[in-house]
This record gives structure tokens, C-alpha cells and sequence, in this order.
């Protein structure tokens, strides 16, 4: 028992240095960051070098340094189109870039100060809030052309789309209101009363709910996205700046920027479960499904806090550029990116990294036995919670080498070695070695 310790311990101690993958030298200022699901790339707008630059998700390889306007608050993918939406604050306008060649393909002149982009993936439509104003401009992404401008309450910061009710919700900062609207016709059918500096939005589309951070009265408001209702109203830490929402437990992450705290809220009573202490000025959050983790980059601490969402507790802490200010997943190549915008960094962080062998695939054997596998990967059906469950095979390194289904999975064509099951349908993460 006295040798399986030693052991556990050095193996813990290995995981713990494999969170990193690696720092690339981007550009001056990375500001926002957004996935291209279709060519496995991550683009990152460097707001003071008027840039957006190109990263390949396999190699993390720079492919292009593409310039836009001046000052690019925001970046978003469009999967409908493949192409990718830049929007200039002081360059008043939208770039469009082409997600295969990196080219730009248009820029779109708006009389307006522009802030943050959500896409509507029903109608492959881009949605841009303008700072200072009272309008949300609409992008056809077939046509590339402005289609709509929408009037909604004043200062529209924050955006999100919810697939549920093929509904946009825009944060209206200086008048505490939501305004809602139709993603079909481009119309406001309804403005939501709201906390005090709405500053961040998250759709929980399993129960049809938008949650709504307010950032002045350190609440969060849930609304109702069948009757625009305001449902509850849950109590959270110092200016609460971020959310995200995690779909296999049902929950909601509120990053609380004052309080260097993250908050939990069970989204089926609306109700807070847990609150975690994070680093220095978290601002950012986001999910990760196969590994059932919450990452949350701390802006003062530059550093990433990963969240265990099975315990609600953090189980590392990753050290990255100077003052991250976004943060993305990468669900292709199993990788955590983020923004670091004091030292003009991109942050590769290996969401699977940090595992232990736990549970065999047999009941049979000791927890932490591993099993051996020739040809194929047999699990049964009752190793899966529910229907949508996914599960992983990871490498040793925490990289994504396939999706794994109940019965028989062939690895023949996968290299002998050491590998790791995960995933919302494995709630213990189990060694597998694969032989020849």
C-alpha cells in the first residue's frame, strides 16, 4: 500500500505540470477570442494592434495576421457561412473574414461605436451592439450585409442567443433593462426590467432561461424565455461580470469580479449551491463538457482556476499571460485557450490534463487497476448516464482522440500505448492500456 502512495503521488505530480501546452506571441492587446468549429482554429482580435490573428487548433501554429479596424472589440464565428466577424469600436465598422483562407471578404460600415457580436445559428445571422447608443445592428452572413437595425434601450452592451426560442437578449447597461428579440422577424417583443448595470448574459437552452448578470446590485436575474418573465432574482458576490452555463449539471457559473469568488445557482430551483474562491479579478468562464469543468481566467491573478463542477471546488490553478481577459474552449483538440491581454499572449491550456486513474471499465477490480485492450473498447450501454451522454478517450497528454458509444469501439488503428476514458459518461476518469 506504502508503494501504490509513493506511486499516486508522483503521478499526481505529473498531471499537475501537463495543464500547459503552450504560450504564443500573438499581437498587442488580445481582447476576445472565438472557435472555428469548421477549420479547427481559434481567432483571437488584438485591440491595440488592430489585428486578428489565426491560430491552428492541431499545431498551435500562427496562420495569419489578419487587419481590421481600428480598436476590434469582438470576434465571432458564424458555422452557417464558416466565417468569422470582427467588430472595430473606433473603426466604427464589422470585417468580415473567410474561415478557410483567412481573406477579408468585407467590411461593413456602421455610424456607430461598436461592442460586443452573438450569432443566431437558426437564421446565420450576426447581432452587434453599439456603445453609447440605442441600437443592435443585424448581418445576413450569406450576403454580408447589414439587414436590420434594431432599437432597444440605451448603452446595449452584452449579447446572447438562446436556440430555444430563436431569441436575442441584449444587456442594456444604463437603464437595467433586457430588451428581447425575434431572430426571425429582427423585432423587439419585449424589454425586461433587470438588476442594476446588466453585464453579462447566459442561455440555459434545457430549461428555456436566460440568466443575467448585473453587475452594480451583485444579483443575477432569470428570465423566463417563453413569457419574458422575470422568475427569480438570486443573490451573488461583488459585481458579477461573467457567466456560463453548464449543461450536464443544470447550473450556472456567475465569475464575481469584486469579490474574487465564483458563484453557483442550480438552474432548476434558481437557487445558489455552492460559492468558490477563485484568484485576483475573475472575469471570464467557460465550460467544459467531456471533463465536466469550469475554467475561469483571473484577470488580476493571471492566472486560470479550474473548477471541478462534480465537487464545485478548484482543483488546480494554472498560471498564464498577464491579465487574461477571455477565454474559450476548443472541443476538437481538447484545449482551453485565453486572452492575455498585458503581455500579448495566447494561453494553451489542455482541459483533460490533471487526470488520475480511478475507475477500471470492470467493477471487479481495484479502482486504481488499469485495463488492457486489444482491437476494441467494449462499454456497456449502463456506463452512460442518459442517451446524451458522451465519453472520451483521451491521450496521456489530454489530448481528444475519440468519441467513444456503448458496445464495441475499435482502436486497432489507434498506437499502442496509455490512455484515458472522460466525459459526462464516465463520472470517474479510467486507465486504459491499448495493446497489439
Amino acid at each position: 500500500m506504502h508503494r501504490f502512495m509513493i506511486l499516486l503521488a508522483a503521478a499526481a505530480a505529473i498531471c499537475s505540470a501537463q495543464w500547459l501546452d503552450t504560450t504564443i506571441t500573438v499581437a498587442a492587446g488580445p481582447f476576445a477570442l472565438c472557435y472555428n468549429s469548421q477549420n479547427d482554429r481559434i481567432c483571437c482580435n488584438c485591440f491595440d494592434s488592430d489585428t486578428v490573428v489565426v491560430i491552428d487548433g492541431a499545431t498551435n501554429a500562427i496562420l495569419a495576421g489578419v487587419a481590421v479596424g481600428d480598436q476590434p472589440q469582438d470576434v465571432c464565428y458564424s458555422s452557417g457561412s464558416n466565417k468569422v466577424y470582427c467588430s472595430n469600436e473606433l473603426g466604427e465598422s464589422v470585417t468580415v473574414i473567410d474561415g478557410a483562407t483567412n481573406a477579408v471578404l468585407a467590411t461593413l460600415p456602421i455610424d456607430s461605436y461598436l461592442w460586443r457580436l452573438c450569432y443566431n445559428s437558426q437564421n446565420n445571422r450576426i447581432y452587434c451592439s453599439s456603445s453609447g447608443w440605442h441600437n443592435v445592428y443585424v448581418i445576413d452572413c450569406a450576403l454580408d450585409s447589414i439587414i436590420a437595425t434594431v432599437q432597444v434601450g440605451t448603452d446595449p452592451y452584452a449579447l446572447c442567443y438562446n436556440p430555444a426560442n430563436n431569441r436575442v437578449y441584449i444587456a442594456n447597461r444604463a437603464d437595467s433593462s433586457v430588451s428581447v428579440i425575434d431572430g426571425a422577424a429582427d423585432t423587439v417583443v419585449a424589454t425586461v426590467p433587470v438588476g442594476r448595470t446588466p453585464s453579462a448574459l447566459a442561455a440555459n437552452e434545457s430549461d428555456n432561461k436566460v440568466y443575467v448578470a448585473n453587475a452594480a446590485d451583485s444579483t443575477v436575474t432569470v428570465i423566463d424565455g417563453a413569457s419574458n418573465g422575470v422568475v427569480a432574482t438570486v443573490r451573488v458576490g461583488k459585481t458579477p461580470f461573467g457567466l456560463c452555463f453548464d449543461s450536464q449539471d443544470d447550473w450556472a457559473y456567475c465569475v464575481n469580479f469584486g469579490a474574487n469568488t465564483v458563484t453557483v445557482i442550480d438552474c432548476a430551483a434558481d437557487t445558489t449551491v455552492a460559492t468558490i474562491p477563485v484568484g485576483g479579478g475573475p472575469e471570464r468562464l467557460c465550460y467544459c463538457l467531456p471533463h465536466d469543468r469550469v475554467f475561469c481566467a483571473n484577470n488580476w491573478g493571471s492566472t486560470v482556476s479550474v473548477i471541478d463542477a462534480a465537487s464545485n471546488s478548484v482543483i488546480d490553478t494554472v498560471s498564464v499571460g498577464s491579465t487574461p481577459n477571455a477565454i474559450c474552449y476548443n472541443p476538437q483538440d481538447d484545449r482551453v485557450y485565453t486572452a492575455d491581454g498585458g503581455s500579448g499572449t495566447v494561453t494553451v491550456i489542455r482541459a483533460g490534463a490533471g487526470i488520475e486513474e480511478r475507475e477500471p471499465l470492470s467493477p471487479y477490480r481495484p479502482w486504481f487497476t488499469a485495463s488492457v485492450v486489444r482491437g476494441t473498447i467494449t462499454i456497456p450501454q449502463s456506463a452512460f448516464r442518459n442517451p446524451q451522454s458522451r465519453m472520451v478517450l483521451l491521450s496521456i497528454t489530454g489530448r481528444r482522440i475519440a468519441e467513444l458509444h456503448p458496445g464495441a469501439n475499435d482502436v486497432s488503428q489507434t498506437a499502442p500505448g496509455v490512455y484515458f476514458l472522460s466525459g459526462d459518461g464516465c463520472p470517474r476518469t479510467g486507465k486504459i492500456i491499448i495493446q497489439r
